[in-house]
């Protein structure tokens, strides 16, 4: 066997293990920092979800930089132009940038709702038609924890794209409400109602009680309809619905009460009587 071909192998081999083992610390000692800055941000900040958010994508970036140099050395030392291994990566970039392109603009987002401050971790939020708690935000995804438990992940381009609702950052809810009653009620029933939800509005401690309206909004085809309109003091949907639920019921303890009968669709056929 060729001497000069062994110690060649033998050369590419330690080569080899060297490299190796060089990108496994450098990923690790990145990971070591990483835990020693969440760690200090924890201690040093009290609201630390945000800058918490930022250190997966910092990390991942730096592990990116890194792999690249090593790689740019290596292939330099090999006798590569590095001018032209810039170039090759240029144009790798661009097959790459235009085969996942999702996965991009995905990351874009991640950077926009962090950069705007839309939402932290644990907040509760309303992104079109998913509502919840903010359960984790990474570099492609932003995952919703709803009212029943279920995990909703949505891409961060279609979360840097949609209409947010921060309700975590809103002291008080608007709640609407429409009364239909009989058209059999009585004047006085019908003033009579109109103060019973007044009166429950004001009554609870919950409501907001100086920016509510309740009046007689229209007259529907089978009721007539009193429109009710108030802000309940919280901004999370369990507690919106708990006193929601607290007014709607008491409003129908009181009409029942009053003797006021709540209106339902119907319709009335009247038949002419011919007389030969």
């Amino acid at each position: 066997m060729d001497i000069s071909f062994f110690h060649k192998h033998i050369h590419f081999l330690v080569e080899f293990t060297v490299i190796i083992l060089v990108t496994f610390l450098a990923l690790k000692v990145i990971d070591f920092l990483d835990k020693k800055i969440r760690d200090n941000i924890i201690k040093k900040h009290e609201n630390s979800a945000r800058l918490l958010s930022f250190c997966p994508i910092l990390n991942k970036f730096i592990k990116a930089i890194v792999l690249f140099i090593i790689i740019a050395s290596v292939m330099q030392a090999h006798g590569y132009s590095m001018t032209s291994l810039v170039a090759g990566f240029g144009i790798v970039g661009m097959a790459v940038s235009f085969a996942a392109k999702e996965s991009i603009a995905n990351i874009f987002g991640s950077v926009s709702i962090l950069y705007d401050k839309v939402f932290d971790l644990g907040d509760y939020v309303k992104i079109n038609d998913v509502e919840g708690f903010v359960n984790d935000i990474s570099l492609r995804s932003t995952k919703i924890k709803t009212l029943d438990n279920s995990i909703i992940t949505i891409p961060n381009n279609i979360v840097a794209n949609s209409v947010i609702i921060n309700y975590s950052l809103i002291k008080k809810r608007r709640m609407v409400e429409i009364v239909g009653i009989t058209y059999g009620t009585p004047d006085e029933k019908i003033d009579r109602a109109i103060e019973i939800i007044k009166s429950v509005i004001r009554d609870n401690e919950e409501v907001v009680t100086n920016d509510n309206l309740v009046f007689l909004e229209k007259l529907n085809s089978s009721s007539i309809d009193i429109h009710m309109e108030a802000y309940i003091n919280y901004g999370d949907l369990t507690n919106f619905r708990r006193v929601r639920q607290d007014v709607i019921k008491e409003i129908v303890k009181q009409f029942r009460q009053e003797g006021i009968d709540f209106a339902f669709p119907s319709q009335s056929i009247y038949i002419e009587k011919n007389e030969n």
